[in-house]
């Protein structure tokens, strides 16, 4: 091999790597190429994850034979003792050693081999870095433009979270948290567990950050920061416990050390320690949102290259973050305003009814008053009497306990909810005026119907809001059903029916716009807060109509677990009601 024939394999050796894109092709050719150029019997490049510490093994020719624990040694570059028939050289990717390409040849290789492999092993490693740039920014450009879709914050949070995991591998777990009271406490709001697949059940969990701590949080642009757990040294039985020793790798910066003993909670059960964690804050307009929190179960998982990659999607985070909760915000409003309304139609419509009972009780409660001070009374015309009036002021209190319950109804976490009961609410308010209106009620609910996963407020507006629907619909009468089955996937499927005038195909289309409405006193916000209320108890709505045929809407609710199953919430409503940030159980209690 003179240096004329190396400089120009160099060169050839280079362009071909250059044209090659997909990284497992780019390994393998270069591997070829280089075995075939020292005449290797055998040859492999080992490339060793970053997280998890598993190694890859691309081999070319005869079947490896390559000793892991040399393996390890030599790309944490300890540069171990090997046979002369063997010749590795280091992959240095950025700034890991990320593997090693080794060639392995009988009778051993020509002095120089080994520095010229190098320098090919420095050529490879430098083409892998372009395209683990290109995969990072793939994943940046994908972080950005699935949160730039039209997500409400529960969803939000965790197309965020899985972004993250394809950009740092992460294998541990990922976690959002939002600050509340400028800091002074951390909400975890979303959470991705790699290692399993199980649901986390820490959603909710509040944190005390301490005084020392929120200044360093809330200092705008501070870059990412990687905490590892130091090696614990380790202690033969029955020998005396080992004094502190000073950590291998660097001491991590205090904001680190701090919020890595403040959030780190692996390690109970089966759950895996969290070795590494990268912490990243997240700010818009000098304002603190939250800590982003990135988990991996071996030490020094992560380094620069993690830090470096998610700090390029931080502010682009944080503003999305930030728009979803303001339009959280002006929803929520809108809901109250909707509700608002709402009870003042009822209140109206509900007046007929009240005021008749209450003409009812009045001339019998004062006509048994005058008897029974006269001493003329009947005992069994009284009795008569005070059912009367027992009846009209049950319907009475039946108005206003819906009323009232509806009023404080709000969003609540999710629970059990037998469908039968759900509806006595809504049908106790209207009760009165589908009589007067000349409307039938049906309910054909199915035997084996399963309780449903829901929060109790936001079903029944949802039901008062489509039977009012329904009787503006009918007003000459007509017939209301609501029908309910157990469908496929856990869910329960809800049908409300009216035989009223139908909507024509135009405005089937636009009937879900905020503000559209064909009613003449209508704000055109019903079935927009229907289908709000839907979407947060993690449902699906849809709506079937045709004129003069009537109007169909079925909605998909989440079936309860069997009892004695582990339990939790439904993720759209459980996050949603974090996202607003109005727990209502006290700490430790869900």
């Amino acid at each position: 091999m003179t240096a004329s024939d190396r400089a120009r394999f160099l060169v050839q050796f280079g362009e071909s790597l250059e044209r090659i894109d997909d990284s497992i092709k780019l390994h393998k050719t270069a591997l070829a190429q280089a075995a075939r150029y020292f005449s290797a019997a055998r040859g492999a490049v080992v490339l060793r994850n970053p997280v998890s510490g598993a190694l890859t093994t691309y081999g070319w020719g005869e079947d490896g034979g390559w000793d892991d624990r040399t393996l390890h040694a030599f790309i944490d570059l300890e540069r171990p003792a090997l046979p002369a028939t063997d010749i590795l050289a280091p992959l240095l990717i950025g700034e890991r050693a990320a593997g090693l390409i080794a060639l392995r040849r009988e009778g051993g290789f020509p002095p120089g081999a080994g520095r010229f492999l190098a320098r090919l092993g420095r050529k490879l490693g430098h083409e892998a870095g372009l395209r683990d740039e290109r995969r990072v920014q793939r994943a940046v450009d994908q972080i950005k433009e699935r949160t730039l879709r039209d997500l409400r914050p529960q969803d939000l949070f965790y197309q965020i979270l899985h972004g993250l995991r394809t950009l740092t591998r992460y294998d541990h777990s990922s976690a959002l948290l939002i600050a509340e009271d400028d800091g002074a406490r951390l909400v975890l709001h979303a959470e991705q567990v790699a290692w399993t697949k199980g649901k986390s059940r820490r959603i909710g969990k509040r944190v005390r950050v301490p005084q020392e701590l929120r200044a360093a949080l809330r200092r705008p642009g501070a870059a990412p920061v990687v905490w590892s757990e130091p090696p614990r040294p380790r202690r033969r039985k029955g020998s005396p416990p080992a004094s502190p020793q000073a950590p291998a790798a660097p001491a991590a910066p205090a904001a680190g050390e701090g919020l890595a003993h403040l959030l780190q909670w692996g390690g109970r059960g089966r759950e895996p320690q969290e070795e590494t964690i990268l912490f990243a804050t997240l700010h818009h307009d000098g304002t603190l949102l939250g800590v982003l929190k990135i988990a991996a179960q071996r030490p020094r998982a992560f380094g620069p290259p993690e830090a470096q990659a998610v700090a390029s999607v931080l502010r682009h985070v944080a503003s999305v973050i930030h728009l979803s909760r303001r339009a959280l915000s002006m929803e929520e409003r809108i809901l109250e305003a909707e509700k608002k309304h709402a009870m003042a139609d009822l209140a109206r419509a509900i007046s007929h009814d009240v005021k008749n009972a209450i003409g009812a009780i009045l001339p019998l409660a004062q006509q048994a008053r005058e008897e029974v001070q006269a001493g003329a009374s009947d005992p069994r015309v009284l009795a008569q009497d005070l059912h009367q009036i027992e009846q009209s002021a049950q319907i009475c209190q039946r108005i206003f306990d819906g009323m009232l319950q509806l009023a404080r109804s709000g969003v609540r976490p999710t629970e059990r909810l037998p469908l039968a009961k759900v509806l006595q609410g809504p049908i106790g308010i209207l009760g009165n005026r589908l009589k007067r209106s000349g409307v039938v009620f049906e309910s054909r609910l199915a035997d084996d119907l399963p309780e449903v996963s829901a929060s109790r407020g936001g079903l029944e507006q949802l039901f008062l809001n489509l039977f009012t629907n329904a009787l503006d619909a009918m007003p000459a009468g007509g017939r209301l059903r609501v029908g309910a089955r157990r469908v496929e996937k856990g869910r329960v499927e809800v049908k409300v029916t009216d035989t009223g005038a139908g909507i024509s195909a135009e405005q089937l289309k636009r009937i879900h716009e905020p503000f559209y409405t064909t009613k003449e006193e209508g704000f055109g916000l019903g079935l927009a807060i229907c289908r709000s209320i839907v979407w947060e108890n993690d449902g699906e709505m849809r709506v079937d109509s045709e004129p003069g045929r009537g109007t169909t809407i079925t909605v998909l609710l989440q079936a309860a677990p069997p009892p004695g199953d582990a339990e939790a919430p439904a993720p759209r409503q459980r996050r949603a009601h974090d996202a607003r940030q109005r727990p209502r159980a006290k700490k430790g209690k869900r």
